[in-house]
């Protein structure tokens, strides 16, 4: 029976590992497995993928079959990804304690959804989060205090069509053994009122997947069980978050509309209205198109589970019942509403601090002022308060500003299983020595003629630099740049303001 091997095989899926499983949109589920590409093996599905430069790194195995349904997603919106130890949520958890590591979210802009791509260029990072020396916190240790829910907002500036999205975990527990872990698939989206603009990437946040990563890139070497642990050096590109102020004309989805008439649903599967009937051979023709219907449903079935399948069985079993015993009055009554699991917590508000790029009229090409300058408030803030939100707008009218996840450290260290990590966005207006708008260049130009070596200082193998650890940045692996809170990087924040040029290069 397809029941019986199907659940046999979500009994037997690897446990300590993780997917994605369900999508929300702005706090809304749309169903376990709705608009998610999912292995098709349930026994394997949440294993880590493998190879590093192999295809399924774009969506995971199978993630280059579309599934059927592409949700709906408004400019500005809030994704929420879960992601289970047990797909089919037949036991709760999220991911191993042991596996920790960082996590990122691409997104990809395609031109036809059952068509494209998946693997290849046109990837950017919309948001990342990886260790947090202070409290000692990895990512994933905020994602389990979350009970596996990511939260993101999608960028404004992203012009209406159909997109995938990637959320990405890295786990590091056997990467100083040559196996960094990564976990990963897609959700199918549709932004129904970007702005009417053309998406154009700048060159330097633009990757391919696969190719994005190496197998010697520090982020994939580094050695979890180092005491103390130093910096970690977030894997892939710096955050691209594209902002606008103008909202498009609402779009007309056309491809993967989930159906509004669906009397039950199961992931990507939807099952239609039968025809009533009145006589023996009308009531045994609607009960074998059901049945039709629920092996079409079953043939579909994703890791994520097959409860829709059994609710569609149990109709179809009803109407057979009402065969067999002489009843030809009509379809039967029955609950067909769609089964959710349960939902392990509150959905978490988005975290984290990142620049922003206002683009306009189509026209967001990279040159010396782009990538780091940023966009208002009402753009980009969804928990700051009414109060911070006008007085930071006065002021921003004025300056550009960056925001920030101000209690995110806080946050972090107070995580608890009852309630979601919530930091506010708050915003921080430069002062007026601060250069907002300087770029991050992949080499940056040598300020100082003295190496590592010629200036005594050692070059830093655990991500930390300046005048107390005698270490400087340049020729770490960690990147050439040391900032102003004696961290080795190659990002903005390292290279640009408060970049030590005694301990590295600096913009």
């Amino acid at each position: 029976m397809k029941f019986l091997a199907t659940a046999l095989g979500f009994a037997s899926a690897a446990t300590a590992h993780t997917l994605f499983t369900t999508f929300y949109v702005d706090g809304e589920n749309q169903g376990d497995g709705t608009c998610v590409r999912e292995p098709t093996d349930a026994s394997t599905a949440n294993s880590p993928i493998y190879p590093l430069n192999g295809d399924d790194m774009a969506c995971g195995r199978d993630g280059e079959i579309a599934v059927n349904y592409i949700c709906p997603a408004s400019s500005g919106s809030q994704l929420t990804f879960e992601f289970r130890e047990s797909p089919s949520y037949t036991s709760s958890g999220v991911i191993a304690e042991g596996h920790k590591g960082p996590c990122n979210v691409y997104i990809k802009k395609v031109d036809d959804m059952f068509s494209s791509k998946a693997a290849g260029s046109g990837w950017f990072k919309i948001w990342e989060d990886g260790y947090d020396v202070d409290s000692d916190t990895w990512c994933t240790d905020t994602l389990r205090a979350n009970n596996g829910h990511l939260s993101v907002d999608l960028p404004t500036g992203l012009p209406s069509g159909y997109y995938l999205v990637r959320p990405e975990i890295l786990a590091l527990h056997a990467a100083v053994d040559g196996d960094p872990q990564f976990y990963t698939s897609c959700a199918q989206i549709f932004i129904e009122n970007g702005p009417e603009i053309e998406l154009e990437i700048p060159e330097k946040y633009e990757v391919s997947i696969p190719g994005y990563l190496t197998s010697d890139d520090a982020a994939l070497t580094f050695n979890l069980y180092d005491t103390p642990l130093g910096e970690y050096p977030i894997p892939g590109p710096d955050v691209y978050i594209p902002t606008s102020e103008s909202i498009g004309s609402k779009q007309t989805q056309k491809d993967g509309v989930i159906p509004s008439g669906c009397l039950a649903k199961n992931a990507n599967w939807c099952g239609e209205a039968l025809d009533t009937y009145s006589t023996q051979d009308g009531c045994w023709a609607s009960a074998e198109v059901c049945w039709n219907q629920a092996d079409t449903c079953w043939d579909s079935v994703p890791p994520s589970g097959y409860s829709g399948c059994t609710t569609w069985n149990n109709y179809c079993t009803k109407i057979g019942d009402n065969c067999e015993a002489g009843n030809y009055d009509g379809l039967p009554d029955f609950d067909l509403s769609e089964v959710f699991a349960d939902v392990p917590g509150p959905i978490p508000t988005p975290y984290g601090s990142f620049e922003t790029t206002p683009v306009t009229g189509g026209d967001s090409s990279d040159d010396s002022s782009d990538g780091a300058s940023s966009t208002k408030a009402a753009s980009t803030t969804k928990a700051a308060s009414s109060t911070e939100a006008a007085s930071t707008q006065e002021a921003a009218a004025e300056e550009t500003s960056v925001y920030s996840a101000a209690a995110t450290t806080t946050a972090k260290a107070a995580v608890t299983t009852d309630e979601p990590v919530k930091p506010t966005y708050v915003y921080v207006v430069p002062g007026a020595s601060e250069d907002a708008t300087s770029t991050y260049s992949a080499s940056p130009e040598q300020t100082s003629e003295s190496s590592g070596n010629e200036s005594g200082l050692k070059v830093s193998e655990d991500g930390r630099c300046g005048g107390e650890t005698g270490q400087t940045c340049e020729g770490s692996t960690f990147g050439n740049c040391c900032s102003k809170k004696g961290k080795c990087g190659r990002k903005t924040r390292h290279c640009s303001c408060g970049c030590q040029s005694a301990f590295g290069i600096c913009d």
